[in-house]
């Protein structure tokens, strides 16, 4: 996204949050952006993740009143969502929050032994979207569950492609032979993301073994269930590459015969 405003000669500011890396290893400007880091927190059950509510210095509130935008677009769930809730109230600005974890879920794999867990979520998603302009789902389903739930205003935004990274261009031989173990002639399977329970991954294990010893699995990522995973999956076709980026990742997608995402939350 950034690279395609830079191409349009859109000024951007930009603001996030990072409290695993350390301060003076943290990026300072992307495709002639200058990048802003407030502070954060780790979240304790996925510490994979940084959480913020901007405070105490509020540096997201100052950007908006030197730029006074138009929109405020927030991503949610997420702590900096409530940020995001209060400017845009004491601001008077539009507000569009785009859903992209599903809560209700992470709740049950998470905390599924606290009764009325999952009732609490929709309680806190309805506290924040129905004080949405518009919020944004990735598909009918969900924005019918939300419904369902109480949140008014909902709309479908259906997920792109950036046919500029993942592209067939970048399968490689070299990069499916690591994947399948040195069987680059069997079928391959892959999955991309987060390695959390919430990822259903356990249920490809049956899928990859009807399919037979000429069927492999490459599951690329990291996250908290990793351990718990390269147990279930030991003595299986399977190849664990760990968190991949740029070409690699790239090489990855177009290297596979097909894409698995056993996810029943949407993501």
């Amino acid at each position: 996204m950034l690279k395609y405003l830079s191409k349009a000669g859109d000024n951007v500011d930009i603001l996030t949050v990072d409290s695993k890396t350390p301060k003076d290893e943290l990026p300072k400007q992307s495709f002639g952006y200058d990048i802003e880091h407030t502070q954060g927190f780790v979240f304790p059950l996925y510490d994979h993740i940084s959480l913020t509510f901007d405070l105490p210095e509020m540096k997201g509130a100052k950007m908006m009143e030197r730029k006074r935008p138009d929109l405020i677009h927030v991503t949610s769930p997420g702590f900096m969502l409530f940020a995001g809730l209060f400017y845009a109230r004491v601001m008077r600005i539009p507000l569009l929050l785009s859903y992209h974890t599903h809560l209700p879920l992470y709740g049950r794999n998470y905390m599924g032994y606290i009764p009325g867990v999952e009732e609490f979520a929709w309680a806190l998603i309805r506290f924040a979207h129905t004080r949405a302009d518009l919020t944004l789902v990735t598909s009918p389903q969900m924005k019918e569950e939300m419904e369902a739930n109480g949140i008014p205003r909902v709309d479908v935004w259906r997920k792109g492609i950036d046919t500029v990274r993942f592209d067939p261009k970048f399968k490689c031989d070299e990069m499916r032979s690591k994947m399948t173990d040195g069987n680059p002639d069997d079928f391959l399977m892959v999955y991309v993301g987060r390695l959390g329970a919430e990822k259903r991954l356990k249920d490809i294990r049956p899928v990859l073994e009807k399919l037979g010893s000429k069927a492999r699995l490459c599951i690329v990522g990291g996250g908290p269930q990793t351990e718990e995973l390269k147990e279930y999956f030991k003595d299986t076709n399977t190849v664990f590459t760990g968190q991949l980026s740029g070409d690699e990742l790239s090489s990855a997608f177009a290297s596979a015969d097909t894409f698995m995402m056993p996810s029943d939350s949407g993501e």
